[in-house]
C-alpha cells in the first residue's frame, strides 16, 4: 500500500508521487528520533546520500487539524520556545503530519551558530530561527516510516513547496562521501550526516544514518563545577563532566574554558538548585574544589581526542543543551504540553519528594500554634519553601503579591540589587504566608531590627546513611554539655527529615564572624572528645601541632561547609567557615575575609565520618512531619 502525494497547488491535473511502504495508522505522539552513529570516515557507494549537520536543537513538529506542537529531542514541549517556527507550520497544506528536524540560527558569520540559537530561544517570537526539516514520519493518516527514505524525503519536498521561510527542506548531495566531508569542513560546517536512501525510519541509534564532524563534540552530563573566587554576580571558573556507561557515570574530564561572563553566570544560576553533598560518579574522583550536582543537566564539549582511559583531551565548553532531559529520568512520550507553572528564576530547590499539607491543614495548625511559633519565628527574616500548583520549592527571586499582614525587609545583596525577605508578627501574618503557598519557614538567626548581629546560634545536626536514632540523640545530648560549656545554654528542635538542631540563645548579640568563632571552638572541642565520631569512640591520636584535634579530622575530612582544622594542603581553614567569609591557615591567622548574612552562621556538620545519616522518608516533608507530632 502506498500514499499519494499531489505536487503543484496550480496545476489542473496534479502528478502523483507513490510512497512505496506507507502504512495507514492513527497518529502517534512523540517518536523518538533516530539518531546517527559517528564514523571517522563517509560511507561510499550510490545507495547514500549526504545532507550538511546543522549545528541546533533537534525539534519535531507534530500537525494536528490546524494545531501544531514543536518536541524537543526528549519529547518535551518547547512549542513556546520555537514559536515562529509553529506559527510556520500552521500554513503548510496539510491535516496531519510529523516532521523531523533541527532548529538552527544563522550567525554573523552565515553559518549555523549555536550559541546564537540559544540566545534566541529568550527572544519572543524570533524571527531568526530556522527550521531545517530533513525527514517526514507521518501524513494525513499514513504512517511513513516503514518507507525508504529517498521516497520520504520526496514527499516532505513537496508539502514544504511554498512554505514560510522559516521553514527549509534540506536537500542531499549524491557525490564522493570523504570529498562532500572535506569541503564542508573547509566552509566551517560542523559536519555532515550520510544516510542510507532505502532505510525506513527507526528510533533510537542507527547505522543507516551516519555522521562526520569536523570538529569532535558531543554532549555529556555536568557533575560538578568550579566557583570563581571572589566573583560578584557568582560564576563558574570550569564544569567537571562525565560519561554515561548503563547507568553507571564516569569522570570524563574538566572543561576550562569557552565560558563568556554572561554563560559562566548562567551556568551558575543553573546548576545553583542541582547541588548534592556527595559525588554523582559511580567512581569516586579526588576533586577538593568541586561542586557536585545533580548530573540531569548536559553540556556540548568541543575537545581535541580521549585518553586511553576515557578522560577528554582539551575539552571547551560550546554550550548548555536544554533540549535534553535527563537519561535518568522518563521521557515524555507523547507531545503533550508539560509544565509546572512556576516560573524557573522563583525555584532555587526543587523538592521532588515532598508532600505538602492543604491549605485547610496549614490554616488549621497555625491558629492552634501560632503564638507559641512567633516566640521563635517573628520580626525574623524568613526562607520560605512554597507550593504552587503541586510544585514544592525553595523561593527565590520575585515574589508574588504579598497580603498586607506579611511585612517585607528591603536589603542591599551582597552580589549587588535589591533583595527582599518576608517577616511576620502575628498570626494574620503567617495565614498569609500560606496564601502564597509557604509551607515552611525558615528563620534567619536575627531579628529585622538588626540583621547584622545574630541573637542565636544553631549547630545543625545532619546525619549520614544508616545510623540509629538512638545516636543521634546520645550526640545531641553530648553536643548540650559541650556548649553548655562554652556558656550556651541550649535546646533541641526536630527539622522532620533527618536531623536535629540545637538552639542556643545568645546571652549577648554578636556579630556573625564571632558567633561562627564560637561555634568553631564548639565543634572542635566535640571531635576531640569524641562525641562527633560515627562509631563513638574517640578519634585518632590527637597532632601535636594542633592538640585537640585528631589527625583523622585535619587532614582527611575536612570538607565543604564543614568547620574543622585542616592541613594547609586541603583547604587551610581552622575556626572559620569558608562560605561564610572566614579563612585561617594552621597556624590561625586570618588569609581572607569577605562579608556575610545571618542566615549563614549555621554549623553544618556533614562528613561522612562525622554522622552518617538517618534514611529520609521519601513520602514525608518536613512540615508534614512537623503536623503529625504537634497538631495531634
Amino acid at each position: 500500500m502506498g500514499l499519494a502525494i499531489l505536487k503543484g497547488s496550480n496545476a489542473k491535473r496534479r502528478a502523483a508521487v507513490r510512497v512505496a511502504g506507507a502504512r495507514p495508522a492513527p497518529m502517534p505522539g512523540f517518536v523518538d528520533p533516530c539518531d546517527p552513529t559517528l564514523k571517522e570516515k563517509a560511507p561510499e557507494g550510490p545507495n547514500w546520500i549526504y545532507e550538511i549537520k546543522t549545528d541546533g536543537y533537534r525539534a519535531q513538529v507534530h500537525i494536528r487539524e490546524g494545531k501544531v506542537i514543536v518536541c524537543s529531542r526528549s519529547g518535551y514541549d518547547w512549542t513556546q520556545q520555537f514559536a515562529t517556527i509553529a506559527e510556520a507550520a500552521k500554513k503548510l497544506k496539510v491535516r496531519e503530519a510529523i516532521i523531523d528536524g533541527e532548529a538552527t540560527v544563522i550567525g554573523a558569520t552565515g553559518l549555523p551558530d549555536f550559541q546564537a540559537l540559544r540566545r534566541e530561544l529568550g527572544t519572543k517570537n524570533s524571527s531568526r530561527l530556522i527550521y531545517h526539516a530533513f525527514d517526514l514520519l507521518y501524513l494525513d493518516g499514513f504512517d511513513l516510516r516503514p518507507a525508504k527514505l529517498g521516497d520520504r524525503k520526496e514527499a516532505l519536498k513537496g508539502i514544504l513547496q511554498g512554505a514560510p521561510p522559516g521553514l527549509v527542506y534540506v536537500d542531499y548531495l549524491e557525490s564522493d562521501g570523504q570529498r562532500v566531508f572535506q569541503h564542508a569542513c573547509q566552509m566551517g560546517l560542523e559536519g555532515i550526516v550520510a544516510k542510507h536512501r532505502g532505510a525506513p525510519y527507526r528510533s533510537g541509534r542507527s547505522e543507516s544514518w551516519l555522521k562526520l564532524k569536523c570538529v569532535k563534540s558531543d554532549t555529556f552530563p555536568i557533575v560538578a563545577f568550579v566557583e570563581k573566587l571572589g566573583a560578584k554576580p557568582r560564576r563558574i571558573a570550569s564544569l567537571y563532566v562525565g560519561r554515561r556507561e548503563g547507568d553507571r557515570i564516569l569522570y570524563a574530564g574538566k572543561a576550562r574554558s569557552g565560558y563568556t561572563l554572561e554563560v559562566a553566570e548562567e551556568v551558575r544560576e543553573r546548576l545553583d538548585p542541582l547541588i548534592v553533598r556527595q559525588s554523582p560518579l559511580s567512581e569516586p574522583v579526588n576533586k577538593p574544589k568541586a561542586t557536585w550536582v545533580e548530573p540531569v543537566v548536559d553540556a556540548e564539549i568541543v575537545y581535541s581526542g580521549i585518553t586511553d582511559d576515557g578522560l577528554l583531551r582539551a575539552a571547551v565548553f560550546k554550550g548548555l543543551r536544554d533540549d535534553l532531559a535527563s537519561k535518568g529520568k522518563s521521557e515524555v512520550k507523547s507531545a503533550k504540553r508539560r509544565t509546572h507553572g512556576v516560573p524557573r528564576e522563583n525555584i532555587l530547590q526543587l523538592l521532588a519528594d515532598a508532600v505538602a499539607p492543604s491549605r485547610e491543614e496549614l490554616i488549621a495548625y497555625w491558629k492552634k500554634v501560632g503564638k507559641k511559633a512567633l516566640i521563635h519565628l517573628g520580626r525574623r527574616p524568613l526562607k520560605l519553601v512554597r507550593n504552587v500548583n503541586g510544585t514544592i520549592f525553595y523561593h527565590k527571586g520575585p515574589l508574588p503579591e504579598v497580603p498586607k499582614a506579611v511585612h517585607q525587609l528591603h536589603m542591599q545583596k551582597r552580589e549587588g540589587g535589591e533583595g527582599v525577605r518576608l517577616w511576620v508578627d502575628d498570626l494574620e501574618g503567617l495565614l498569609g504566608l500560606v496564601e502564597i503557598g509557604a509551607i515552611e519557614l525558615h528563620p534567619w538567626n536575627a531579628t529585622v531590627d538588626d540583621i547584622e548581629h545574630a541573637d542565636r546560634m544553631v549547630i545543625d545536626l545532619d546525619p549520614g546513611e544508616g545510623v540509629a536514632w538512638e545516636r543521634v540523640v546520645e550526640t545531641a545530648l553530648a553536643m548540650r554539655d559541650l556548649m553548655r560549656a562554652e556558656g550556651l545554654e541550649s535546646w533541641p528542635k526536630l527539622t522532620g527529615s533527618k536531623g536535629v538542631h540545637l538552639m542556643a540563645p545568645l546571652s549577648s548579640s554578636m556579630t556573625h564572624g564571632a558567633g561562627l568563632c564560637k561555634a568553631g571552638r564548639t565543634e572542635a572541642r566535640a571531635r576531640a572528645s569524641g562525641a562527633l565520631c560515627a562509631d563513638g569512640k574517640p578519634c585518632l591520636t590527637p597532632r601535636p601541632d594542633f592538640p585537640g584535634l585528631s589527625a583523622q579530622w585535619q587532614g582527611q575530612y575536612c570538607c565543604r561547609g564543614v568547620l574543622a582544622a585542616c592541613t594547609p594542603g586541603l583547604s587551610n581553614c581552622l575556626a572559620g567557615h569558608m562560605a561564610a567569609g572566614r579563612r585561617r591557615n594552621s597556624a590561625g591567622r586570618i588569609l581572607h575575609c569577605k562579608p556575610f548574612q545571618a542566615s549563614q552562621w549555621r554549623t553544618r556538620l556533614t562528613c561522612s565520618r562525622l554522622l552518617p545519616s538517618l534514611p529520609r522518608d521519601s513520602a514525608t516533608s518536613p512540615i508534614s512531619s512537623m503536623l503529625r507530632r504537634n497538631a495531634a
